[in-house]
Formats: C-alpha cells, sequence, structure tokens
C-alpha cells in the first residue's frame, strides 16, 4: 500500500495511554533485546542512539542503562514534557528534543547541533511502512557507515487470516502508578489486507476529577516476517539484515493475533 497517515492524540490523553503502557510494555526486557541487535549487526561499537518518536521516553531510559547516550527525538509537545519529568525521575541523562522527523528540513536544523549517530531505532509508532522507509532516508546522512536502523515490526500469528474482514473488541482496567486512580480502555479492533484499525476509547477522571472520554485512532501497517524488503531502500545504501523475532516479552501491548519483530537495515 502506497498510504502515510499521521499519529495524532487528544489533548491531555498521553499520560492515561501510559497508564496501560508501564502495565503492559516489559521495557527492561524489549529494549535489552534491541540494544543486543545493534551490537550484534554494527560494525563498530555502538555508542550513541537517536530514538525517532521518543513518545514518553521509556524505551530510551532502558537503552541508556546499557550505556548508550540517547537522544530522542518527539514531535508531540505533552509526550516531550511527560518524558523530561520521567528522564528527571529516573536520573537518567537521555536527551528529548522536540522535532518531527518526517519533516527533513526540521530534522537536519536539530541533527546539525547533535551531529552523527551510531543506530538509529523507531519502536512501537503507528506509522505507515512508507513513513518507515521515509525516516531511513531522512536521517541517512547522519547515521554514521556500518551504523544500523532498527524498528520493530508487527506480523499476524501464523494461521491468522484476514482477507475477510474479522473485528474484535475488549476491555481494560489500569491503575494509575501511584494507585491513586484508574482508566478504563474500550478497544475496537478491525483486520483486514494487512491493516488494522484500532479505535481505543479511554474513560478516566481527570487532574480535577472530572469523568473524562477520549477516542485515540491508530492504523497499524502489518508486515509479513517473510516479506524481505518491505522498506524497498536503495541497496548500494543500505544492507538488509535479518529480521529478529521477540518471543521473550508479553504479547500484550499490541491488538490480539500478532506478534512483534525487529527489523535492521545497515547502512554501506
Amino acid at each position: 500500500m502506497n498510504i502515510n497517515w499521521e499519529v495524532n492524540y487528544p489533548k491531555g490523553l498521553i499520560k492515561y495511554i501510559d497508564f496501560f503502557r508501564k502495565k503492559y510494555f516489559q521495557y527492561d526486557i524489549f529494549d535489552n533485546i534491541v540494544g543486543q541487535y545493534i551490537k550484534e549487526h554494527s560494525q563498530f561499537e555502538p555508542k550513541t542512539i537517536c530514538s525517532l518518536g521518543s513518545g514518553t521516553g521509556r524505551h530510551e531510559v532502558e537503552l541508556a542503562k546499557l550505556g548508550y547516550r540517547v537522544i530522542g527525538l518527539e514531535r508531540n509537545e505533552e509526550s516531550v514534557g511527560i518524558a523530561k519529568a520521567y528522564i528527571e525521575e529516573q536520573n537518567s541523562n537521555v536527551e528529548i528534543v522536540k522535532c518531527d522527523f518526517l519533516k527533513k528540513d526540521e530534522l537536519d536544523t536539530v541533527m546539525k547541533q547533535i551531529g552523527e549517530v551510531d543506530a538509529v531505532v523507531l519502536l512501537f509508532i503507528p506509522i505507515s511502512i512508507e513513513s518507515y522507509a521515509k525516516a531511513v532516508k531522512n536521517m541517512s546522512k547522519w547515521l554514521k557507515k556500518g551504523g544500523v536502523f532498527v524498528a520493530d515490526n508487527f506480523a499476524y500469528e501464523e494461521g491468522f487470516d484476514d482477507s475477510n474482514l474479522v473485528i474484535e473488541s475488549n476491555v481494560e482496567v489500569v491503575d494509575s502508578p501511584d494507585k491513586s486512580g484508574y482508566a478504563v480502555r474500550f478497544n475496537y479492533y478491525e483486520y483486514k489486507d494487512l491493516i488494522v484499525n484500532w479505535d481505543a476509547v479511554y474513560l478516566y477522571y481527570d487532574e480535577d476529577q472530572k469523568l473524562t472520554m477520549k477516542r485515540d485512532h491508530d492504523i497499524l501497517d502489518i508486515i509479513p516476517v517473510e516479506n524481505e524488503d518491505p522498506l524497498k531502500l536503495d541497496k548500494k545504501e543500505f544492507e538488509i539484515l535479518e529480521n529478529r523475532v521477540v518471543t521473550e516479552c508479553n504479547q500484550c501491548i499490541a491488538p490480539p493475533h500478532m506478534f512483534e519483530y525487529l527489523m535492521g537495515r545497515r547502512k554501506l
């Protein structure tokens, strides 16, 4: 598919989405796998990682614990604020910069201050595979030769058939990290032709104790793990690396019937 879409969150919602990420996502396990993948495929000892779409900073803090210097680029102002507070709370040295990595001029302006990096990661960002490819191209001049680009993709579990429309739904409840509140999420999934439309309706009491309902909509581009070259990059510039299926983590953060794997490219 040649489709691009943007990720936009309703104002004030990211804090509550993060409740669910904290509950389900095993950052310490997952990001250790990412770090190992980077070291295994880099042609030198990697020290600096640029994380595209760094969100609330949780992946970045875990990667920094592995000894990397980590710079996160995030366009959403609310996420930047939450990330900086979390980084300070964790006494981490992660740097967060407000930047839209899909806008090349904006990215270049920021990266001129940062300089070349050893690795680039793009983790759990619900954008199209075309936007993934655009991200690699935009960052190409800032990634050192022999360095790697790593993204996580989703594929369907064996035997799942989305040739006809499949609809599922569920409900989740999570406490706030300090146990002072909670949020409810109503999930509605439509699976069809390697695209998942995910509607999530959140119900929670806001900081003024007002009952609030907000909707988030994500589109997930499903990339079969056997698809050798979904990014369609210039093979003279990027070498295709072996995919790495992630089996160590609970598959709770994504919709049902899906698993996660790492896709890598090495700059030549």
